[in-house]
């Protein structure tokens, strides 16, 4: 690459929060090598960092259009494609000028490739192995563990990012500690299965809960999981993670309510299992916000599996839902499964969007009247800061509230942001 003195870099995200974390991580580690500069904008950049998503067909050419567009747009910049694109279809930018390919296991080298260093090799912890700080502005994320060893037949996670890894928990422990001297006043786990943290690192039973525990024990802020699989919970590990400092915020993306299309989908859990996880998270964190995935015509997704999935979803257990319309990915099984008709895809997505927003506008009503305390961010709705309480409610935030601050709210109609999602 022919890059000038003080290097203007750009990172840019596709995908999940974990990619986001490791964008901010690789953005930081070329600015200090080259000893360049990092920039807001695309516009203004002489290297841009694109982290791919290859979770569906959609987000995989999303991916690949936004290189294309670049390039486009900016002659001059050089381009790095990272991410699982780079995994699983890296030919998709093939004979394009200016693009460099690395796939994610060889992500912690790019810099050091960039910057024309001998490169030293990664050691048994997972990359990143410091925690960026400014992933957000008033969150902190922590990677805790990284790939996926179950084998579900529609998922080409386990493809792209290997099998399940843990971050030892000293580095965690460590990395947090920073993340509060920064001043992050709430800190989200972030992975690919993080309900599997210490599987096959220590041999003693220490998992999610004793991490957690630990994390806790810190102080100085409120700890979010991100997306925990249903694989690994249950609900004793449910029983350990009450403790004070918890957000009362799951998601667990079960995917299905038909143990039928479960069992299709390589998931190692029924209808049943999922009920118990429902009432034992209710049960244990009062006012918890639960939030799930669910795939929309899965092949061989019968109109009583369709049903089965409905009537999960719109138990009122559940709170709101991301909605993926099945979309075969190469190299699954799932891909060589006779696909359902994509108007049928089409009017189940929707249907399952319908209950979301539903259950999102009940859930937040319920809570009308209740005292809450909310994380204020960065980001503006009509003009006024906006935030979340622990169980995932935007709000308006007082008058004067300062971002990064928790502050004490009583929900009411007026400063429920009734429209965000």
């Amino acid at each position: 690459m022919n890059l000038p003195e003080n290097t203007a870099v750009f990172g840019f995200t596709l995908g999940c929060r974990l990619n986001a974390y490791e964008t901010e991580a690789l953005v930081g580690e070329i600015v200090e090598k080259l000893r360049g500069r990092r920039v807001d904008s695309a516009e203004n950049a002489d290297l841009i960092l694109v982290n791919t998503c290859a979770v569906t067909a959609r987000s995989q050419a999303r991916s690949r259009k936004t290189v294309r567009g670049y390039l486009a747009r900016y002659p001059g910049v050089e381009v790095i494609v990272t991410g699982c694109v780079a995994v699983v279809s890296p030919g998709d930018y093939a004979g394009m000028n200016r693009v460099t390919v690395v796939p994610n296991e060889s992500k912690h080298k790019i810099a050091s490739l960039i910057a024309g260093l001998e490169n030293h090799p990664i050691d048994e912890n997972l990359y990143p192995v410091f925690a960026p700080v400014i992933t957000s502005k008033t969150r902190g994320f922590l990677k805790i563990q990284d790939g996926c060893s179950n084998r579900c037949s529609y998922c080409i996670v386990p493809i792209a990012r290997g099998e399940s890894r843990s971050q030892p928990r000293k580095l965690v422990l460590e990395q947090a500690r920073k993340i509060a001297e920064a001043g992050y006043r709430e800190i989200c786990l972030t992975g690919v299965d993080i309900a599997d943290y210490g599987r096959g690192l220590y041999a003693n039973g220490y998992g999610l809960p004793e991490l957690v525990e630990e994390l806790l024990q810190i102080g100085g802020f409120r700890l979010r999981l991100g997306s925990v699989e249903p694989q690994y919970l249950t609900v004793k590990t449910l029983e350990k993670l009450v403790l004070p400092g918890m957000c009362r915020h799951f998601h667990i993306p079960f995917q299905s309510g038909s143990d039928n299309t479960l069992k299709r989908m390589g998931r190692r859990y029924g209808r049943e299992e999922e009920a118990e996880l429902l009432r034992a998270l209710i049960d244990l964190f009062p006012g918890v916000c639960i939030g799930s995935d669910i795939i929309a015509g899965f092949p061989g997704e019968s109109g009583k599996d369709f049903q089965q999935s409905l009537s999960l979803v719109s138990s009122g257990s559940i709170n709101y839902l991301h909605v993926f319309p099945f979309s075969p990915r190469p190299g699954t099984e799932a891909a060589e499964m006779k696909p359902l008709h994509t108007e049928k895809i089409t009017e189940r997505s929707e249907e399952f969007r319908k209950v979301s927003s539903e259950s999102r506008r009940e859930f937040r009503k319920r809570n009308l009247n209740t005292a809450q305390t909310m994380l204020v961010e960065s980001r503006t709705l009509l003009g006024r800061k906006i935030g979340l309480t622990d169980n995932y409610i935007p709000v308006f935030a007082p008058e004067g509230a300062m971002d990064g601050e928790l502050v004490s709210v009583v929900l009411s109609e007026e400063n429920v942001c009734w429209g965000q999602r």
